[in-house]
């Protein structure tokens, strides 16, 4: 007699990648449930040991296999935690001799040292938005926002898209997804203004109301947006700071308007063709912020993200006072006013609060979780297979163990400013948070080889962890009832992602070798395996899981390209086959008082194995 399963397994089985791979496939997250009391694991514990004997070695000698920096120049922080421990994970500073003490820079850097972190604002502005309804927004046109480009797009010159700017098409989402076409930068890093003979070069000389007058340049003040600053707006018009009375220099400035210079510029791309990063648009999307808001863009940020969630070393302006700060000696940069470009690039914050806010997000303290997955996406691709477009995230995808293993995606954002150098890593599969900045001549090198020197080594540590704390809770004999031995379910783990389901029999039938055999006689292909892979849906002590199943297809060579990836169709699977309204892939672990297996319900069966 054929158990009723058995037509269902054998249905699953015609779903399965169809792919021969380095590793088995696996649908696009984690392979296992996220690691908790990651510092009480040996392999972690081994990681760090390992990471920190690394950075010290590079401190010492100034070169690794990634590169090499001058350590007496250039100091660095990083600070690695996750979502489920308190304690860090890791925690690595490196103070240069080279710093500015009489500026007020610190002698001895920590985690609650302060560095500016460049265009890892960005991240703080989407959040913003994100916490004033800004999903509601995202597809509005900006021209609802700012009256400037309203005007703009009523009162075009001429009709040219090559060179105007169709405001009315650019929504607040493109602007944070950096898809709104729009130049990079309005007079910032303009040529004209460099010490450097252009026309020397071939160059026209420019008339004096072509050459930029304002802006993140070096002897240039911050193009205001409306013709001055106003002093009631505060950060915007601090421009310098006596470190050694811990007082204020305040200077009024005028400057021409902002989006006056700004549309003058021709676009890039359409809004939405394709992914081009763009400071401009988010300068822009801190007035939507201040529109929707009624607030600054400051003032938000202090008041609905600092304070809340107890970020106390970050900030639009450099901490009055002496040591809160790393000042390289030299022109850093630390004491540059941003004006409006705050929001693009001219937060400040400290490796310990940048950890905490990588926490909160994962943590869902101000957003909810469906904001967040929705947050955590991308939003366009590049030319490089390995790199996304979010808003703003820089999506990194490799592997587990880099060259091989499972992929992983890491959500990243970077930053460049003066001598300063940042990166904000954020590990969903792991919910692991890594912040690394650097700050000297030597900065971007400094941070490149910190940021590979931990993370090639913790992701290993990371995967290992989770498979281990994994199997420790799920891994094991399952039946239906403690006596009986025709009914079994073994669950365990092997090279490849997601728990294996190692054997299964029901009624005194092997499923797996009749679902194989089924295949043979109908040249489906080689079962490879069934893994159990997390849903990320829990509710109490139940926690859901899906089956995926892994087949090597019929008369497959590996040897032949293929434009039309086979292992590309996993993602359509899941869910597919029903009986009785209950998908057959869909399994369910209920978990005891410690968060260990009790038992295993394939829900198709309408029964639950007990753990033996």
């Amino acid at each position: 007699m054929i158990p009723a399963i058995l037509p269902l397994l054998i249905s699953l089985t015609a779903l399965g990648s169809t792919a021969l791979a380095k590793t088995d496939q696996k649908l696009l997250g984690p392979s296992f449930t996220p690691p908790s009391n990651i510092l009480s694991s040996n392999v972690i514990q081994q990681a760090v040991l390992n990471i920190t004997n690394a950075l010290n070695n590079v401190v010492r000698t100034g070169e690794s296999i990634f590169g090499s920096f001058s350590s007496s120049t250039t100091s660095f922080s990083l600070t690695a935690v996750s979502q489920l421990d308190s304690s860090p994970i890791l925690d690595f500073h490196h103070t240069s001799g080279s710093l500015n003490i009489s500026a007020g820079s610190t002698s001895k850097i920590t985690s609650d040292t302060v560095y500016r972190i460049g265009s890892v604002s960005k991240l703080f502005t989407v959040y913003a938005l994100l916490l004033n309804n800004g999903s509601h927004h995202w597809n509005s046109p900006v021209t609802d926002f700012i009256p400037e480009l309203k005007h703009a797009a009523q009162h075009p010159p001429h009709d040219s898209t090559v060179d105007w700017v169709q405001w009315d098409q650019v929504t607040v989402g493109a602007l944070a997804s950096q898809l709104s076409g729009i130049g990079r930068d309005y007079a910032s890093g303009d040529l004209a203004v460099q010490n450097f003979p252009w026309t020397e070069l071939g160059l026209p000389i420019l008339p004096p109301q072509d050459i930029p007058s304002c802006g993140i340049n070096d002897d240039q003040q911050p193009c205001a947006r409306n013709g001055e600053y106003s002093l009631e707006r505060g950060p915007f018009v601090l421009l310098s700071f006596i470190h050694s009375s811990s007082s204020i220099i305040i200077i009024d400035i005028t400057t021409p308007e902002y989006f006056s210079g700004f549309i003058q510029r021709h676009p890039v791309f359409p809004p939405y063709g394709t992914a081009l990063y763009s400071n401009a648009a988010y300068r822009i999307l801190a007035y939507v912020i201040e529109a929707i808001t009624g607030k600054s863009y400051e003032a938000v940020l202090q008041k609905e993200i600092f304070e809340p969630l107890g970020l106390k070393y970050s900030s639009s302006v450099p901490p009055l006072g002496s040591g809160a700060g790393v000042i390289p000696n030299g022109d850093a940069g630390w004491s540059r006013p941003y004006g409006d470009e705050v929001a693009t690039g001219g937060l400040l914050s400290s490796t310990k609060d940048l950890a905490e806010f990588g926490r909160a997000i994962f943590g869902n303290k101000q957003l909810s979780s469906m904001e967040t997955l929705r947050w955590m996406k991308p939003g366009s691709l590049t030319s490089s297979t390995a790199l996304f477009v979010g808003a703003p995230w820089e999506i990194v995808r490799t592997r587990s163990s880099i060259k091989t293993g499972s992929l992983v995606d890491l959500y990243t954002k970077s930053g460049s400013v003066g001598a300063y150098q940042s990166l904000l890593v954020l590990i969903p599969d792991y919910q692991v948070t890594m912040a690394i900045l650097a700050a000297g001549p030597d900065a971007a090198s400094a941070l490149h080889i910190a940021t590979e020197t931990a993370i090639q080594t913790l992701l290993s540590a990371l995967a290992s962890a989770a498979k281990s704390e994994s199997c420790s809770k799920f891994c094991g004999d399952y039946s239906p009832t403690a006596a009986s031995r025709d009914s079994l379910l073994v669950i365990s783990t092997d090279d490849g992602p997601g728990l294996l389901l190692k054997e299964w029999t029901h009624q005194g039938h092997d499923l797996i070798a009749a679902g194989q055999a089924y295949s043979n006689a109908t040249r489906g292909g080689e079962i490879k395996s069934l893994r159990l892979l997390p849903t990320g849906l829990r509710s109490g002590n139940r926690v859901s899981y899906r089956a995926i199943v892994n087949i090597t297809p019929y008369q497959f060579d590996p040897s032949v390209d293929y434009v039309f990836d086979p292992q590309a169709n996993l993602w359509g699977t899941p869910d597919q086959l029903m009986y009785g309204g209950i998908a057959i892939d869909d399994f369910v672990f209920h978990l005891d008082d410690r968060g260990r297996s009790a038992a295993i319900e394939p829900r198709v069966l309408r029964v639950a194995y007990q753990r033996l």
